[in-house]
């Protein structure tokens, strides 16, 4: 009787507080709205929820109870002015009662001025129902005001199926019990595969609730979930978080960044979530301990990562003679390694393995951390790094010319898109030989592979390493001119290129032809014709990268600036300045 007179005591004095827990929409990057929970008073013995409800579920108070705990939510929850949607725990129990008041809720929502559409009823098989006919007739009421309605622990009884099929809600929420551990047990992640499916077919939205560790919620994401609940984002509290917690930021910036260019680092990228410099060292061991497959952890202090974590050496430390006692509660930033590799995420893979390879200590060769602008996104592999880098070795050479080896018309592709993608300005020049089939008609086609060679040979020895150079085919070459893009030295390299190819092209000829300046030949028609001696034609162009989609439209423009250069006298360099295939205006650059 004491219990129950300090149950009616906080009923009559609405002495309860409303936590509130956010729920999170990772396909939005944002909150989607708030669960509503409600405490009792903190010197009570019905502090604890569980105790509060039973108490009023056994005393017949249930009624009374959860219309306080609804007002009280309401209210504050517009009081916070907190964002998206307000879920509102009720029990089925209550609309069996004969007394429970009708239209309290909306009378509740009018006086705070919140619209019924921002209000989820969320319904819990908690308690047993004996009458499911007259429960489906209640929420359809619910419903018709505006409601959206909600299943909660669903999986905790056979109820909640029954229920979900009657009355078809709009959110369904699966029990922590399946949540536990669902990456480690295979019947459970079945059992969320097929509610996921259910959810869809009938288009009701799944909210994976309880999630407590990032196993788990990686878990879910590879199912295709987006609405998360649980302590590892945020615990019930009566101010709660209004912005994403750090994982979700980390995981948004990992997941938003472009990851379809494979010579990039952002390819590699992984999700592992960071700890912060002043986390204890002792708290960051008991974690290794409790996960022996993470090998390194990155530090961060405000997004920007400052340190790796190595479970060899943390470990390592730990076993020595008062290792432990000596470093178990200093801040993971003293016992962290200081000097981990550190990419942006656009940075090149041969760039990469560099960078990871220069390093002297073995043990730094498990991950290194990956950034965009600075601020932490995740890590990447060095497994999957050096793995990538043999594939994509493998791959030029497939695609590369036999005779110049130099990467053919894939890789040009992907790398004029990649620039494109990441709007990185560029110059892109082509090369092309005036007058090579008559020659080759005349001395023969192994004279003609060495004039090739002879080209492919000068762009190599007056292109930058950091810019591109590929071999479309036969006389053909494109440098793609990517550093020092405002300095123009592009140019520089073009005419270094020519003035040594005239010098050398001589040296191919017989006096004869030197002497007349050129060669007779048929030409494609069949007809003899005078041919000079050969030169090199170069068209470039500078993309507007906000009117240029892709390498089709590089290529129309490098082709018209290449017949532009060829209708020169000897050698030449075209420069075209319009910006698009769809510009008309050109300007002429002869070297």
């Amino acid at each position: 009787m004491q219990l129950k007179s300090t149950l009616v005591n906080i009923i009559q004095r609405q002495q309860l507080t409303a936590f509130f827990q956010p729920i999170y929409a990772t396909n939005a990057n944002d909150v989607y709205g708030y669960e509503a929970l409600i405490r009792g008073p903190s010197d009570s013995p019905l502090h604890n929820p569980q105790a509060l409800f039973d108490a009023a579920f056994e005393f017949g108070l249930l009624s009374e109870l959860e219309l306080v705990c609804r007002r009280i939510s309401i209210a504050r929850f517009v009081a916070l002015a907190l964002k998206g949607k307000l879920f509102l725990n009720v029990s089925p129990m209550v609309f069996l009662q004969e007394d429970h008041p009708q239209g309290s809720t909306l009378s509740y929502l009018a006086e705070h001025d919140l619209q019924p559409e921002q209000v989820v009823i969320e319904l819990s098989e908690k308690y047993p129902i004996e009458s499911p006919e007259l429960l489906q007739r209640a929420l359809m009421h619910y419903r018709d005001l505006g409601f959206q309605i909600a299943v909660d622990d669903l999986g905790a009884g056979y109820a909640g199926l029954k229920l979900w099929s009657e009355v078809n809600p709009n959110f369904v929420k699966i029990d922590r019990y399946f949540i536990n551990q669902c990456h480690q047990d295979p019947i459970k992640r079945e059992f969320i595969k097929s509610i996921i499916s259910l959810g869809r077919s009938i288009n009701a939205q799944v909210i994976a609730e309880g999630i407590e560790t990032v196993e788990e919620f990686e878990q879910l994401q590879e199912f295709g979930m987006n609405l998360y609940q649980g302590f590892l984002f945020a615990r019930p509290e009566p101010f709660p978080a209004v912005d994403l917690p750090a994982i979700l930021r980390s995981y948004a910036r990992a997941q938003n960044f472009p990851v379809h260019f494979e010579q990039m680092a952002s390819s590699l990228l992984q999700f592992m979530q960071p700890r912060h410099g002043n986390e204890l060292t002792k708290e960051v061991v008991e974690f290794l301990y409790k996960h022996p497959k993470v090998h390194s952890i990155p530090v961060i202090d405000n997004d920007k990562p400052i340190g790796m974590i190595l479970r060899d050496n943390l470990l390592e430390l730990f076993s020595t003679p008062f290792g432990r006692a000596l470093n178990e509660r200093k801040p993971i930033s003293e016992t962290m390694t200081k000097t981990p590799v550190i990419v942006e995420a656009n940075t090149q893979l041969d760039e990469v393995a560099q960078l990871v390879t220069s390093e002297h200590d073995e043990k730094l060769l498990w991950h290194f951390i990956i950034t965009d602008k600075g601020r932490y996104i995740g890590i990447g592999s060095v497994r999957d790094l050096l793995r990538q880098v043999t594939q994509q070795q493998l791959q030029h050479a497939r695609y590369a010319n036999p005779l110049s080896m130099l990467p053919g018309n894939v890789p040009i592709y992907r790398e004029v898109d990649s620039l494109i993608f990441q709007q990185k300005n560029f110059h892109f020049a082509y090369f092309d030989l005036n007058n090579f089939k008559p020659f080759n008609d005349i001395y023969g086609y192994a004279k003609g592979d060495q004039i090739i060679q002879l080209v492919a040979g000068l762009i190599k020895k007056y292109v930058p390493s950091q810019d591109f150079v590929g071999h479309i085919g036969g006389d053909d070459f494109v440098v793609i001119f990517k550093e020092d893009y405002q300095k123009e030295n592009w140019k520089k390299s073009c005419e270094q290129i020519i003035s040594e190819f005239d010098q050398h092209i001589e040296h191919f000829y017989d006096d004869a032809h030197l002497k007349a300046g050129g060669i007779e030949a048929k030409s494609r028609t069949g007809e003899w014709q005078f041919f000079s001696l050969l030169s090199l034609a170069i068209g470039v162009v500078s993309p507007d990268l906000h009117l240029c989609h892709s390498h089709h439209d590089i290529a129309e423009l490098a082709s018209d600036a290449k017949k532009q250069a060829k209708k020169l006298q000897g050698s030449a360099i075209f420069v075209c300045r319009r910006g698009s295939p769809s510009c008309c205006k050109v300007t002429e650059e002869v070297a």
